[in-house]
């Protein structure tokens, strides 16, 4: 688990933060994509290392991890970041808001077709024409009056009306979901692996999978007799209610929900998710625990419910951002390490994920035994966790000391111990799976 720690104190009224920063380190050169929604084409750009040019049809542009990148419009510069594979009005902004807001807003009046579903293409004539002084900082509803925006549109004929606050940032809120990209994302630490993924045609459907102890301490560690966290699932549809610095705030409405407060379900005022395109980044404010005397046996499990004291009624509880960074979903072509998905166009479907370090785990929304026939009581949907061999020889694999699962007899949990045909095609995009007493069924690799 990865962290970000910033500590929070009051100080005549003001909060003062102190950052200390853990993040996973890439390296080498790379793509990254500039998106405000859908990608931005037009936009000029130049790297700490030497890379220059210009956002492409996809919003593509070329840099090295380890990077600052300095993005402009001709003679405005819209911002010097660090360098990620995607890239929005969040990291352009930082902690400003009025520059996201304008940002967006930008990019929207800027498109040659006044369209952003296709895409935003910036006409290069309004990108001449801009003015440097051009304050991105601006209060909003100023900056959209502004007469060098306006000079701008009509330097290059942009038909329409310059589009409000409200229904820029509708717009970017109903992009929130996509943005959060089409990668099998997992995190994995000591007591847990969890599993994240979205769909991207705009349905806003997600799918979350955990197997973990199960754990009556919520995220502040408060703890008391009913367990808030366990092994299980989410799936679901999310939507996004507002945007920060440390991404977007989602509310979901899910159809499943096996895994208690885990997920989207429970969502917490202070939550907030993004992508930077190589991490899925989770982010909540929780009160930072103080530091307390020795206490007996007694002192130490009546503390278990009691509720956090303050000195005095001026004191101000201290509080940090605990951040969880997923990443990718290791993958190897032409082998088993991967994610596996019985159906390639769907979130709600099965998904098999073998790890190179031999751990198996199943996230399974449907409940199914993958046979035709009626399912049995016995199969619900769940997650499985175990260890598992693979003879590419015979292209069998065995699974064995399952951990967890909570999907009674749907997967593979039966079968533990036993030969389950498991063939890969030849480009090995796909995979026949072959369960004893089941028909065979066809995985597609989803991880990339």
């Amino acid at each position: 688990m990865s962290f970000l720690i910033s500590t929070l104190a009051a100080c005549d009224g003001d909060e003062r933060v102190e950052t200390k920063v853990s993040k996973n380190i890439f390296h080498g050169p790379a793509v990254g994509v500039l998106k405000a929604g859908t990608a931005i084409e037009g936009v000029a750009y130049s790297t700490s290392s030497g890379e220059s040019g210009v956002t492409d049809a996809k919003g593509t542009f070329k840099f090295s991890y380890g990077d600052r990148i300095k993005f402009q419009l001709g003679k405005l510069t819209l911002a010097d970041v660090e360098g990620s594979t995607q890239i929005t009005p969040i990291e352009l902004a930082g902690d400003n808001t009025h520059k996201r807001q304008n940002l967006l807003t930008l990019f929207l009046a800027l498109d040659t077709d006044s369209d952003p579903e296709n895409g935003l293409t910036l006409s290069q004539s309004a990108v001449a024409a801009l003015d440097s002084t051009l304050n991105l900082q601006a209060d909003p509803e100023d900056f959209i009056a502004s007469p060098a925006l306006s000079a701008a549109r009509e330097a290059a004929g942009i038909p329409g009306e310059i589009r409000g606050a409200d229904e820029v940032n509708t717009y970017f809120l109903s992009q929130a979901v996509d943005l959060l990209g089409s990668h099998v994302w997992v995190h994995i630490d000591a007591t847990h692996t969890d599993f994240f993924r979205t769909a991207t045609d705009g349905s806003g459907a997600y799918l979350h999978g955990v197997a973990t102890a199960d754990d009556v301490c919520d995220l502040n560690r408060a703890c008391g007799s009913r367990v808030v966290f366990t092994a299980g699932l989410e799936y679901g549809v999310a939507t996004a209610s507002s945007v920060d610095e440390r991404g977007f705030m989602f509310s979901s409405k899910p159809v499943l929900d096996t895994n208690i407060q885990g997920g989207l379900s429970h969502s917490r005022t202070d939550s907030r998710i993004r992508s930077s395109g190589d991490e899925l980044i989770i982010s909540d404010r929780i009160i930072v625990p103080r530091e307390r005397e020795q206490a007996g046996l007694f002192g130490e499990l009546f503390h278990i419910s009691k509720p956090i004291e303050l000195s005095d009624e001026s004191e101000v509880a201290q509080t940090a951002i605990m951040e969880i960074r997923y990443v990718k979903m290791e993958n190897q072509p032409n082998k088993i390490v991967g994610a596996w998905a019985q159906d390639q166009n769907s979130i709600k479907t099965p998904t098999l994920l073998f790890f190179a370090d031999n751990r198996y785990m199943l996230i399974d929304p449907t409940g199914s035994t993958w046979q035709e026939e009626q399912q049995p009581d016995c199969a619900k949907p769940g997650v499985e966790m175990a260890k598992y061999a693979f003879d590419s020889t015979s292209n069998t694999l065995k699974l064995n000391s399952f951990v967890y699962n909570t999907s009674g007899c749907a997967g593979l949990s039966e079968h533990a111990g036993k030969s389950i045909g498991f063939e890969i095609a030849a480009n090995g995009q796909s995979a026949t799976l072959s369960v004893p007493t089941r028909e065979a069924v066809t995985l597609y690799r989803i991880s990339d």
